[in-house]
């Protein structure tokens, strides 16, 4: 692929249009468009500061919705009318770094405006992709087709592909590393700039799945997760892991935003979609016929103060995602799916499907039960607690079983596990050690085992056939159920 069609390819991604659209909502799913907001169709940054505001960027110029109230930014000042404001960050002491396409970077502490005329043209910092804010303070500040411009408050350093090592000057995105290290995602490949030395991956020289990178996001082990427009691609100490549409459920390759949750969770803006995944090997595809997500591109992705997600798309403006999903994944005791089993947790509820998998979407901070429910279910665990739900929550899983569950005075679980056609039977207790015995539907004692041990072999196969009563006593109390052998 040749430079100049690559270019092309970035510029559609980053192109916007406008579409009005219904306004929409769900249980814990908001959307917001020109119809209920101050916001244009094409949403193409956001950020949330320490006040918990959170700012828009879009087409028409920039928005803030603080609390249930939208303020339409561009009435004050005029360098937003209709201006496109591609990224928002917010530095350490709350004040608002807002990039634009024809005036560049603009400063914002909530009353006052900080333009830098001078340096921009200067410069000529247009169409500004991003800005990225070091351990220093230091401003680095990406420029589509200009490269890469350092500014300490004082002094402006601008970096280009001609006088330094950086890959292209069409940047798309800047990250900072534990270490300080600059990652500039640009449509050449990935460059790394640690002040004094630049260190380059591309798909020729590394496992970098395309050299198109929109986004970059670095974990709190300092692991770097990658977007490109080849799939998602996390590189740490020990090489570079890929995942793309054969080897994951992505619904497609391109992917255009990334950002944490309070769990470590990832969750990914993509051509097809919201994806949400654990790092590892679970993962969840948010379709656009199951909640309010618009059928589009998504641009955006943001998880605020408040663990909620935001998700800005190309057509049809913002959603917001207020809960916090669980997921697990329920089997039979031979590891096989189990499939229409209800999961309930105080009042929602989900099924699983033909993989076993189920899904719920919970109130952020809960604490709450999960509890698989079906009449003469014998489920492990019988329930599971959550405590401060505040992000995603994988491999919350049970186990149903053909056991039966024994009752009695004891407060201790005892479960009877009949594997008929192999002439045997298990008992799962607390206890290590338990007395059991069969008694007939006489009131005969046919068997009793003083010193039975936890989980072993009980065989059955010679026994009489008949009804038993199975009496099963240790130091805490006794447990009975009744036992049918034909």
């Amino acid at each position: 692929m040749n430079k100049t069609y690559k270019i092309l390819i970035v510029v559609l991604l980053l192109s916007v249009f406008r579409s009005p659209l219904s306004v929409c909502q769900g249980q814990n799913w908001t959307r917001f468009t020109m119809q209920n907001s101050e916001l244009g169709n094409s949403v193409l940054a956001m950020a949330s500061d320490k006040k918990n505001n959170k700012w828009f960027g879009t087409e028409l110029g920039m928005a803030r919705l603080t609390g249930k109230t939208w303020t339409d930014f561009a009435m004050f000042n005029e360098k937003l009318k209709g201006q496109y404001v591609n990224c928002l960050t917010v530095d350490a002491g709350n004040m608002l770094w807002i990039g634009t396409d024809d005036y560049g970077v603009i400063e914002f502490d909530g009353s006052r405006w900080t333009e830098h005329k001078e340096q921009m043209k200067k410069l000529q910092m247009k169409f500004i992709s991003k800005i990225a804010i070091d351990r220093n303070d230091v401003k680095w500040i990406g420029v589509t087709l200009g490269g890469l411009v350092r500014y300490d408050g004082r002094e402006w350093t601008k970096f280009t592909s001609t006088d330094s090592e950086l890959l292209s000057d069409f940047i798309l995105c800047v990250a900072v590393d534990r270490a300080n290290r600059k990652w500039i995602g640009t449509n050449d490949g990935l460059s790394v700039y640690d002040d004094r030395r630049w260190t380059s991956y591309t798909k020729k020289n590394s496992q970098l799945p395309d050299n198109i990178v929109p986004a970059i996001i670095i974990d709190k082990e300092n692991v770097k997760w990658i977007a490109t427009l080849g799939g998602l691609a996390r590189l740490d100490e020990s090489g570079w892991t890929v995942w793309n549409t054969d080897n994951s459920p992505l619904p497609c390759n391109q992917i255009n935003d990334l950002a944490f949750d309070p769990s470590g969770a990832v969750w990914m803006a993509t051509d097809k979609g919201i994806v949400l995944f654990d790092g590892k090997d679970k993962w969840h595809v948010y379709k656009p016929k199951e909640t309010v997500i618009p059928n589009d591109i998504h641009r955006r992705v943001m998880v605020d103060g408040q663990g909620s997600k935001w998700f800005g798309s190309s057509l049809n403006g913002l959603t917001r995602f207020s809960a916090q999903p669980v997921m697990g994944r329920v089997v039979d005791d031979k590891g096989r799916p189990v499939q229409g089993i209800t999961v309930a947790c105080d009042g929602v509820e989900a099924t699983t499907d033909a993989n076993g998998d189920y899904y719920l979407e919970l109130p952020t901070n809960a604490t709450v039960t999960l509890a698989p429910q079906g009449d003469g279910l014998t489920v492990e665990p019988a329930s599971r607690k959550l405590t401060t739900v505040t992000g995603a929550r994988f491999g919350q899983d049970f186990t149903v079983s053909t056991a039966i569950v024994a009752e009695g005075t004891s407060s201790e679980r005892v479960v009877v596990n009949p594997y008929l056609d192999q002439g045997y039977i298990t008992i799962t207790m607390e206890s290590p050690v338990a007395e059991v015995e069969f008694v007939n539907a006489k009131g005969e004692s046919i068997r009793t085992i003083p010193q039975y041990k936890n989980e072993a072999k009980i065989t059955i196969s010679r026994m009489p056939k008949s009804n038993y009563t199975l009496f099963i006593r240790t130091a805490k109390g006794e447990k009975k159920l009744l036992f049918n052998l034909k």
